[in-house]
Order: structure tokens, then C-alpha cells, then sequence
């Protein structure tokens, strides 16, 4: 089963297995960083958890399933590789199982939701 790794994308290029970068500045990178105001105009700001999160809840609307099928696709099977910490929530997790839990990549799961709503 693939795995995260930590990283930068010349650290995953070095790799003699097949691993893609999918840490800032990639095509997979997460919008939304820890940090970050949430949503809300009133939030706090944002933890990793729920950076992950939403973007998770981004790639299950309407346009992000687009993306979702597309992802799933190019990365099934890889391990990924972010610079995020390796015990903090990390939107490479997202992207690892939306890869490899189900063959059709409609899984998307947060803490909050299991399945891509149809």
C-alpha cells in the first residue's frame, strides 16, 4: 500500500520508487494551509486538520470531482511525498486514499464526511 512521505520534489524525484510530490507549488498542491482564516470571515484560523478538510470537502463539489477523478487516476498506486510534518494531518492522506481505498475514486474522506456525495 502506498504511504506519505516527507519531503521536497527533488527528494521524491531521488526516490528509486515511484513517489510524486504533491506538496506546495505541485499540480496536487492544497489550497488552503493550516494557518489560514477559515472560511467563515469570523473562524479562527485554520489548523492542519482542517486544512485537510476542506480541501477533501472541495474535491467532493461539483467542479472539485473533476479534479477528484483526475488525481485518482495519476496517483493510484504512488507513494506521495509533502513537506508537511509526518504526524500532523496532511491533504497528501486525502489524496492517498482517494487513490487507493476504491477503485471508482469517489471515496473521499474526512473527519467529518466517508463517502463523495453522488
Amino acid at each position: 500500500m502506498p504511504v506519505r512521505l516527507r519531503g521536497a520534489s527533488q527528494d521524491a524525484a531521488a526516490l528509486p520508487t515511484a513517489c510524486e510530490y504533491v506538496g506546495p507549488r505541485s499540480r496536487y498542491a492544497n489550497p488552503f494551509k493550516a494557518g489560514d482564516r477559515s472560511p467563515s470571515q469570523l473562524g479562527p484560523p485554520m489548523d492542519a486538520a482542517e486544512a485537510a478538510d476542506l480541501f477533501a470537502a472541495t474535491l467532493r463539489g461539483p467542479v472539485g470531482r473533476c479534479y477528484a477523478a483526475r488525481y485518482a487516476r495519476a496517483l493510484r498506486g504512488l507513494d506521495l511525498m509533502c513537506t508537511c510534518p509526518l504526524d500532523v494531518p496532511c491533504h497528501a492522506d486525502v489524496l492517498l486514499r482517494l487513490a487507493n481505498d476504491s477503485g471508482d475514486g469517489n471515496t473521499i474522506r474526512t473527519r467529518y464526511s466517508w463517502k463523495a456525495p453522488r
